[in-house]
Formats: C-alpha cells, sequence, structure tokens
C-alpha cells in the first residue's frame, strides 16, 4: 500500500502533516509518529515494514505498535489516501 499521489495534497511543517483531499474538501492532520509512517508510505510499504520502522525509531513495545500502526492504516484508508 501507499499513499495515493492524486486527489489530495500535502505538506509537512515541523512535526506535522496536513493533508487536503481534494475531492472531498477534508483536511487531515498528522502528528507525531503518524507523520513518519506518512512519509514511509509515499512508496510501497507494508504494515509489517511500518511496525519495524516504528519498532528501530521509538520506544514502544511490539504490541503497541502494530495497534497504533494499524489503527492510522485504518484512518488513512476511511479517508481514501491510500492506494
Amino acid at each position: 500500500m501507499h499513499v495515493r499521489t492524486t486527489d489530495f495534497s500535502a505538506r509537512t511543517i515541523g512535526n506535522e502533516t496536513i493533508v487536503l483531499s481534494l475531492p472531498t474538501s477534508r483536511y487531515f492532520t498528522i502528528t507525531g509518529v503518524g507523520t513518519r509512517l506518512f512519509e514511509l508510505l509515499a512508496t510501497e510499504t507494508s504494515v509489517d515494514e511500518l511496525v519495524e520502522a516504528v519498532l528501530a525509531e521509538y520506544e514502544v513495545d511490539a504490541a503497541t505498535a502494530r495497534s497504533d500502526v494499524q489503527r492510522f492504516v485504518d484512518h488513512l484508508r476511511d479517508a481514501r489516501l491510500l492506494a
């Protein structure tokens, strides 16, 4: 999966990413670890790869990392930001 390259605009400033869905005119704010995950999703990336990155870069246990990554991915899917 990866972030769609059409139908949205995104800008990252510091540790915050603002995403505008062009078809729906909805804004999304992504902060913290979500900004890093969004960056990783610029290319084809699996949930397992996202979890591995979180475990390597942040102090969190595997179960929490997997749960949080899955919830983040689900939100992006619901917003139709993933291809």
